[in-house]
């Protein structure tokens, strides 16, 4: 994983009507933690099929005055959506959304993603649709993924983190991240397992309790949940019964026929859940 707290996000805008919501959060973060946002735009030109040599430099300049004017919307939209003292840098780039912000965030290295997502659903797909998730599958970058269910505005502060655990190697990372994004507002840290299959005798909440390091009980309030049931639906009701604003997941990346796959339980909390997800890749 990237550090935490992050001194630089990357947060590519696409100029939907969801993009205010997608920047004031990179904006709380950015002012937060004092980092320094790298605002994207990336798009497909749309070129005539076929042109002469000659109208190569038209086609450019026409082009340009295109990227112009989008740095100049992204530039109105950065002033009025996020703290005067940010520290931020535009950047608007040609080709398909996912290549360049992948490849902008392979040399750019931030140390968090926050973009937005239309959280599309239906049946489940191999390669997910959205930008967002498409993007998640296959950054090894922290990426918060921002929805804003019925113009769901931007909270002024996180308030309420959920941190769903596994026990396995990555936990404890996992709610260390968790603690350091309540200790930007002392929210609430909600700790929670979901036993699939019953649960079993080895399972309760001080073992989860023994999971969660002693200092970060010192700047938040704790709160362990142990449920059984499906995993997915386990965190969502979770989610919503706490008003949570974050929902921090641990997904392994996998190869599958020559593409990045994550697991099915991310999958679905990232399509179906009214919070923000901050999703960890820890490989696999």
């Amino acid at each position: 994983m990237s550090q935490f707290p992050p001194k630089t996000i990357l947060c590519p805008l696409d100029l939907s009507s969801s993009s205010p919501i997608v920047l004031r959060w990179a904006g709380m973060l950015a002012s937060a933690y004092d980092a320094r946002l790298q605002i994207l735009h990336a798009e497909s030109a749309e070129y005539p099929r076929y042109f002469l040599p000659s109208q190569a430099g038209e086609l450019a300049a026409a082009g340009e005055r295109v990227r112009s004017a989008i740095r100049e919307d992204l530039k109105r939209l950065v002033d009025e959506n996020i703290p005067a003292q940010t520290s931020y840098e535009i950047t608007v780039l040609e080709g398909h959304p996912v290549d360049r912000i992948l490849e902008f965030a392979k040399q750019q290295r931030p140390d968090l993603i926050v973009m937005g997502s239309h959280g599309r659903s239906g049946y489940a797909r191999l390669r997910l649709g959205s930008v967002a998730e498409s993007v998640v599958q296959q950054t090894v970058l922290p990426t918060l993924v921002v929805r804003a269910p019925g113009g769901k505005p931007a909270p002024q502060k996180i308030a309420s983190i959920l941190c769903p655990v596994t026990f396995d190697e990555h936990a404890t990372q996992s709610i260390l991240i968790s603690a350091a994004l309540a200790a930007t507002s002392g929210g609430n840290l909600i700790v929670m397992h979901a036993e699939e299959g019953g649960l079993s005798p080895d399972v309760n909440g001080k073992q989860l309790c023994d999971l969660v390091p002693a200092n970060v009980r010192s700047h938040c309030e704790v709160i362990e949940v142990v449920r059984q049931g499906s995993a997915a639906e386990q965190i969502l009701l979770a989610a919503r019964e706490h008003d949570a604003d974050v929902i921090v997941l641990t997904a392994k990346h996998r190869r599958f026929l020559d593409l990045s796959v994550i697991g099915n339980t991310t999958e679905k909390v990232m399509r179906h859940a009214d919070s923000a997800v901050l999703v960890l890749p820890v490989g696999g």
